[in-house]
């Protein structure tokens, strides 16, 4: 495993808990090293990379141009990752070109952005729809055969697979199954009077399939129209993306809209080809557009309007606000990969032994207290200060906020004290603990100081 290089993808639409989350059940599957991988694992040094999915269609599309699409500088693809459980979007705009055509480089023009949906939600409309037909079919399937929803849902995936558009239907035999006498009993036993051959088969007719499929295809082709405008290639990806009438749709809606419209054959695949590509080019990615605001919490000076509950007198008899956040990135900032932001901060209690960093975001451009609605922790850790105490408050930490990758990475650097001056907490960890607050503040932790 030792030569082993790892990259997991996830929807666009998680945020960094869930991504921080995926990182930790790597490790502790034994894929990767780290705190959470078991001793014996044999698993690989080498750091996961975890890819943003639309972000690794977009590196396949590239691949694909330089074949057989002509691209210039300025031109935007938007990316609709199409998958079982979300829909995934992006719209990148093409910043330098390769020599052989296709992008080298791309930014991100709007933040990421979906809904969840897709082929589970239709494979669910499917079973609702099958239990109105067949009112006994859920209590059959839980209390006689529970084999029969299986093997339901291997037709279906067929069916799924081929259904066209309106004009074709598909039925499911019967025969003399335990379901049709169960239903033929449940009908009679609710008044409904048929006749024997209407239980031999479960009929799906055209507008049946369409009452499944369509509110799905509407919500992709609904986040497709958000940002469509001035964008010059559509590029639909995921395993939903393979369904005929998917691609039908999206080609009917948006073929005088944009001047190009991708679906690979296999556009499963292309994620999965993407991820490696990506990986291999690291720069692919220039820039991203924040979803959220983030900061620091951190004490400052009290100021006019800070809620009550959150002032306090400090220990040289100042008034502080407590629930401050120091802000680092605000929602809808461009942040350049590889780029990072520092602030300096100092100890908000005479002889304080520790400082805790905790990481907070919120969807508002201005936040200004860790208690307001919708404010989030998203993780945090501790940097000890027990050393040279007697600088007292004159101690200088600098807090470092790398954005732009996949995972927001926080570090913090003792600058003017202590005998170690490496960077700590290189990623902010995210451990669930019974209430959902991920490494909540203790009492004991001082909160920063605003320098």
């Amino acid at each position: 495993m030792k030569d082993v290089q790892w990259c997991l993808t996830v929807p666009a639409v998680w945020d960094e808990r869930a991504k921080q989350q995926m990182k930790i059940c790597a490790e502790k599957a034994g894929m990767v090293k780290g705190p959470n991988c078991p001793d014996d694992a044999a698993s690989s040094p080498r750091a996961l990379h975890i890819i943003l999915e639309p972000e690794a269609a977009s590196a396949y599309c590239q691949q694909q141009a330089q074949q057989n699409l002509t691209l210039k500088l300025g031109d935007k693809i938007l990316i609709a990752d199409v998958g079982g459980g979300t829909i995934d979007l992006v719209v990148h705009e093409i910043v330098e070109l390769h020599p052989s055509g296709g992008a080298s480089k791309v930014k991100e023009v709007v933040a990421s952005y979906g809904d969840i949906g897709g082929g589970t939600f239709v494979d669910a409309r499917f079973f609702n729809l099958v239990s109105e037909k067949i009112g006994c079919f859920s209590e059959y399937c839980q209390n006689v055969n529970p084999n029969l929803e299986v093997h339901m849902y291997s037709w279906w995936q067929g069916m799924k697979a081929d259904f066209q558009g309106p004009g074709d239907s598909g039925e499911y035999d019967l025969g003399d199954s335990g379901l049709s006498k169960a239903w033929k009993k449940y009908d009679r036993e609710h008044g409904v009077l048929r006749e024997d051959d209407h239980y031999q088969q479960l009929l799906l007719t055209d507008r049946d399939f369409c009452s499944i499929f369509d509110p799905e295809i509407d919500k992709v082709l609904g986040l497709i129209e958000k940002q469509i405008t001035n964008v010059r290639v559509l590029l639909v990806v995921g395993g939903f993306a393979g369904s005929p009438y998917l691609r039908k749709r999206v080609n009917r809606s948006f073929r005088n809209v944009v001047e190009e419209i991708i679906i690979p054959t296999l556009p499963g695949r292309a994620i999965c080809r993407g991820a490696v590509e990506l990986h291999m080019r690291k720069t692919y990615i220039k820039s991203r557009i924040s979803k959220l605001t983030y900061g620091i919490h951190a004490s400052r000076d009290v100021q006019a309007g800070d809620p009550p509950d959150s002032i306090e007198t400090d220990d040289d008899g100042r008034l502080t606000c407590k629930n401050a956040i120091s802000i680092f990135v605000r929602a809808g900032e461009e942040v350049e990969i590889g780029k990072s932001t520092e602030v300096s901060y100092s100890p908000s209690v005479h002889d304080q032994l520790s400082m805790q960093i905790a990481l907070y975001s919120s969807p508002r451009m201005y936040p200004r207290y860790t208690t307001e609605l919708n404010a989030r922790k998203e993780g945090s850790f501790v940097l000890d200060m027990a050393e040279d105490v007697e600088l007292d408050k004159s101690r200088k930490v600098k807090v470092r906020m790398l954005f732009g990758d996949s995972l927001i990475n926080v570090s913090a650097l003792r600058c003017n004290f202590g005998s170690d001056k490496e960077e700590h907490g290189l990623a902010v960890k995210f451990q669930s603990t019974g209430d959902g607050d991920p490494n909540p503040v203790t009492n004991e932790l001082a909160t920063l100081k605003f320098p």
